[in-house]
């Protein structure tokens, strides 16, 4: 048995953690391949059907989602979140792991695969010395959550499954690091622009007006509401993703244009507010795409009692977006936290710091177990 700065966990059980991890990375479950998706999901259920811990698979569209709650009961104290769908790699490398230097690599090993590991590994422990006492499984003071879309917006994993799930408190591990748990990250709105302007051949220009002229002036006009406020950023921002003009043929003057653009707002802003002030300042048609609700963790007294055997976090954002916005959107407090990954996430270099794996296995295992004194 190690220690190290007061982390204890032991040398056969992170063995056994990186090789879950290990196994889970070698299924490229991307949304490109839903059959790969479903794959994962399956070896997930084994492992708990291995380890005799009920489980309950629901499916929407396709993607799976498993949870684990005590039997006969929608409600628990504590939920543990992650994700088994990845993002692409173009390095199919990537999905054989592999370590070096106290980092594990792979696709999905900080996003999000190692919350998958930590979390079954955690959970069969814990009913395990349930079991030691004369209790079972019905007696756990926690659940846990696995959703194979949230790459793609999570409709149909947590968007639909968290309908079926009480919990007092749960925990997204899914961003954050061992010494940042994340109360609150921006919301979306995604807008497409539709310039209509009178195409013309390109050697008569006057003869037309271009719709690519009309886009550009409505961007700067778009870009002048959105001005840089604060170093930290937690500002409402805009980024155009995407643009194009004409019908493909190098000489005409483009009649039509279009653009795709992604705003992130913070709880001071109104989302309804953005997209109409943006509708009546261009001349482009302006149509909503998309939007999600920002997450805010709201207040809670497990927050404190998370913070308290954290080691030292402190509360803070991001500016992503992640699953974690559904609980939110029902009032449901909580955070997101997780492993260090050293911001290598969708990277060819995407790794987990291990020493931050065993340290968020200690830390949460510590949490729960006070939690389950109650």
């Amino acid at each position: 048995m190690i220690e190290r700065v007061g982390i204890v966990v032991e040398e056969q059980l992170k063995k056994e953690m990186a090789n879950l991890l290990e196994e889970l990375i070698r299924i490229p479950s991307t949304r490109t391949r839903p059959d790969e998706i479903l794959r994962c999901s399956d070896f997930i259920e084994r492992w708990l059907e291995e380890n005799e811990i009920p489980f309950q698979r629901y499916t929407k569209n396709n993607v799976p989602s498993i949870v684990v709650l005590p039997p006969g009961k929608s409600s628990v104290k504590i939920l543990l979140m992650a994700h088994f769908d990845v993002v692409e790699a173009e390095n199919a490398a990537l999905y054989t792991p592999r370590q070096e230097n106290g980092r594990l690599y792979g696709r999905g090993a900080i996003d999000d695969k190692y919350g998958v590991a930590l979390s079954l590994v955690l959970f069969r422990n814990h009913l395990k010395m349930l079991q030691e006492n004369g209790k079972g499984v019905e007696d756990i003071c926690f659940g846990l959550l696995f959703t194979g879309d949230e790459e793609v917006g999570g409709e149909n994993g947590v968007g639909s499954v968290n309908e079926k799930i009480n919990t007092d408190f749960f925990i997204a591990l899914d961003g954050g690091n061992p010494k940042l748990i994340v109360t609150k990250e921006k919301g979306i709105v995604r807008l497409r622009l539709d310039a209509i302007g009178e195409a013309a051949h390109a050697a008569r220009p006057w003869l037309g007006k271009n719709a690519f002229d009309i886009l550009v002036e409505d961007y700067h006009e778009i870009k002048a509401l959105f001005p840089e406020k604060r170093a930290d950023h937690w500002h409402k921002t805009m980024v155009l993703t995407k643009c194009g003009a004409g019908n493909g043929s190098s000489n005409m003057v483009p009649g039509k244009a279009y653009a795709l653009m992604d705003i992130r707002y913070t709880e001071h802003d109104d989302p309804e507010e953005i997209f109409s002030t943006i509708k009546n300042t261009v001349q482009s048609n302006v149509t909503l795409l998309e939007q999600a609700p920002l997450f805010y963790g709201g207040d809670s007294p497990y927050l404190y009692l998370l913070q308290k055997y954290s080691g030292g976090a402190r509360l803070g954002f991001e500016h992503g977006a992640s699953d974690a916005r559904y609980f939110s959107e029902k009032k449901v407090p909580g955070v997101i936290w997780g492993a260090d990954g050293e911001m290598s996430q969708h990277t060819e270099e995407e790794h987990i710091v291990l020493d931050s794996f065993h340290e968020m296995y200690d830390r949460l295992d510590r949490f729960l177990k006070e939690v389950a004194r109650g």
